[in-house]
């Protein structure tokens, strides 16, 4: 567990700059052994007297490796596994999350996000034999009409950011039990042959390993036709909607899509309750990106998104007016018309349309999320010089004394004052692949 993560920030770094100070930390770097982990260290003082305390901090971090090192490692001084070099800025405080940014811990969780949950996890069947390729899926469905009841488009993290479309599909039969599966013949007989004696193999070795009569997979062989975990809350959501929002679970870059109700989501995204362009437009704002940054838990270098501590922490715009709301609608759609604009003109999806904010010069997509950051930042009623962080914890602040008051709060979604919110829901999604 890394020491600049949720939890164990604050029971560590946390308590440390309550009576101390640290002046020097390296906010995130693979370790130099051979474990493939990424570690973040810190140097503190026990004191806060200013005499005592140098007047700036070293704040460091990884940068790319320059040609000359990488030609130097090659040359035997170093591993290729550990190639890395850091970089460090002065910075006048070093917070428990080891940034200078405003540290956003003390955010309160808001009931109005949390309840009723709208952020959930994707889907996990854990054995690939309910696994079909497009073209498996497609001669059966063809064979078998009835069995589009079972048979699903099924879109994971990495299809999302390289192909923007499901690269395979899924047998799901969701809660049925045993017989009401079975009238699915092909779609069962696959599972049968593919997965149950696997399921029951391991079920045997779990039970003689462990003693035990009942365990994860003993209790998996007593249903081994469906899921392992189906995710109720999720499925819900896809049944319900025309279309819902999804983001990779574990990611680098703020990389946000509508997916088609037809569409089921792998266990890799994270799926959104939100069918609308406004809300859209909030979660793939550079506002919701910041405070995700601030409030996830990391993968080595990557942002993993955790809903109960960056969502329903995460405070919307609180009066928004009718012509803020469309404006952030207007954004959003514009945003997501370039990216399908730019998309079939280059290899690697989203992933490698993102990465070309790293480069220099005018960039239309820079230019449609600028517009969405500053119709988000007049929704919110921001000051853009002011710093975004502080006044986001203020805002959650604000919104949570209100909700301990019994005082109504703006929820997520589309504000109630907004006079029909069906007209900020378009029909552009990522669809099922016709194969």
């Amino acid at each position: 567990m890394n020491i600049r993560n949720n939890e164990s920030r604050e029971g560590g770094l946390g308590y440390i700059v309550k009576t101390g100070t640290i002046v020097e930390a390296v906010d995130n770097q693979p370790w130099s052994g051979e474990a493939k982990v990424h570690v973040s260290i810190a140097n503190w003082l026990k004191t806060q007297d200013a005499t005592l305390l140098p007047k700036t901090r070293k704040l460091w971090f990884k940068v790319a490796t320059s040609i000359a090192a990488k030609k130097l490692r090659k040359g035997g001084a170093g591993p290729a596994a550990t190639e890395y070099e850091l970089n460090y800025r002065e910075a006048a405080f070093i917070n428990p999350a080891l940034s200078d940014e405003t540290d956003v811990a003390a955010a309160k969780v808001l009931k109005a996000n949390a309840h009723p949950k709208r952020v959930f996890q994707g889907q996990n069947p854990v054995h690939d034999g309910f696994k079909l390729e497009i073209s498996e899926a497609a001669k059966l469905l063809k064979e078998h009409p009835k069995h589009r009841e079972v048979i699903f488009p099924y879109l994971v993290g990495m299809d999302m950011v390289t192909i923007g479309a499901p690269g395979i599909w899924i047998i799901d039969f969701g809660q049925r039990d045993m017989l009401e599966a079975m009238r699915f013949t092909a779609a069962f007989k696959i599972l049968k042959e593919k997965v149950m004696p696997d399921v029951l193999t391991k079920a045997e070795k779990e039970k003689a390993a462990t003693g035990k009569e009942t365990t994860r997979w003993t209790r998996m062989a007593e249903r081994w036709w469906q899921f392992r975990d189906w995710m109720p809350g999720t499925m819900a959501v896809v049944d319900t909607s025309e279309r819902y929002i999804v983001c990779p679970r574990v990611t680098k870059r703020p990389t946000f899509a509508f997916v088609s109700g037809e569409v089921h989501p792998d266990g890799s995204l994270s799926v959104f309750a939100f069918e609308d362009d406004y809300s859209f437009g909030i979660i793939q704002s550079n506002a919701h990106w910041a405070w995700f940054v601030e409030k996830c838990s990391k993968l080595k270098s990557d942002f993993r998104y955790t809903s109960d501590t960056v969502f329903d922490t995460f405070p919307w715009p609180q009066a928004a007016e009718v012509k803020e709301i469309e404006a952030v609608a207007a954004a959003a759609r514009e945003l997501r018309r370039v990216r399908a604009e730019a998309l079939p003109k280059m290899k690697g999806g989203l992933r490698a349309l993102y990465r070309t904010l790293e480069l220099p010069g005018a960039n239309p997509l820079r230019e449609v999320h600028t517009a969405l950051d500053t119709a988000v930042l007049t929704a919110y009623g921001f000051n853009a010089k002011k710093d975004l962080l502080a006044q986001l914890l203020a805002l959650n602040h604000e919104v949570a004394a209100k909700i301990e008051r019994g005082e109504p709060v703006t929820a997520p979604g589309v504000p109630k004052n907004y006079p029909d919110a069906k007209k900020l829901v378009t029909d552009d999604c990522i669809k099922p692949n016709p194969g």
